[in-house]
């Protein structure tokens, strides 16, 4: 007890580094403001960090190239935790940055740091997301949930396959009055069939690329015992 008493006690206070990179966007120097954003990204559980780039993400004081918003957000991600993942939540019910498909596309992205529980229901609405985009980010972070309970692996899972299958036979569709709605699932597949094949693979550990096999496998297993995959 003592030992750790004085661990803690040596335990240099986390440094917050966010608020450095504020001059550095204002002067436009985005190289600098990127490397940054890469190191802060590295700082595990620090939450005083995750709270400024929160902040950094909603303010309109400065201005905030595409490629540094992505890195606010896979700066989110490295720090990971529940505290990260209930202010990511948050930030997709916010009035205007709900409403922009590459913040939608950063939290899914993020929301797959920490493989929260409490993210699974906003992972499974992102993947009915109107942007593909947002689908294929939000089916991706699924991936990471390989080492949750089997009834959440189970329940991402089946909200993949179901939209996997769907576009696929759409796709394939050979009704002459699908033909605007095939060249449209055609599109959607080529954004979602890799990240969405990957996180079936990893969530139920086979390795599958065919619609109709997947489909198979699942009705043969969905009832079954899932063996808990070890970290």
């Amino acid at each position: 007890m003592a030992v750790l008493l004085v661990l803690l006690l040596a335990a240099p206070p986390a440094v917050n580094k966010v608020p450095n990179v504020f001059p550095l966007l204002k002067t436009g120097d985005t190289k600098a403001a990127l490397s940054l954003l890469k190191e802060i990204g590295t700082h595990k559980k620090n939450h005083e960090e995750a709270n400024a780039l929160v902040s950094l993400i909603k303010t309109r004081k400065v201005k905030k190239p595409p490629e540094v918003m992505e890195a606010c957000f896979l700066a989110l991600k490295g720090i990971g935790s529940r505290k990260v993942t209930r202010k990511l939540i948050g930030l997709l019910k916010h009035s205007t940055l709900k409403k922009i498909t590459a913040v939608r596309v950063g939290i899914c992205r993020a929301l797959g740091g920490s493989a929260d529980p409490a993210a699974v229901e906003a992972l499974i609405r992102r993947m009915r997301d109107k942007e593909d985009q947002v689908i294929a980010a939000a089916a991706e972070a699924a991936g990471a949930y390989r080492y949750q309970t089997a009834a959440i692996r189970k329940d991402l899972f089946k909200t993949i396959l179901n939209i996997y299958e769907s576009t696929w036979n759409l796709k394939n569709s050979v009704k002459p009055d699908l033909k605007i709605q095939r060249a449209r699932a055609d599109r959607k597949w080529e954004i979602i069939e890799r990240p969405m094949e990957r996180s079936m693979q990893l969530l139920s550990n086979i390795t599958q690329n065919d619609p109709p096999a997947w489909r198979r496998w699942w009705n043969k297993n969905k009832r079954k015992k899932w063996v808990e995959l070890e970290n």
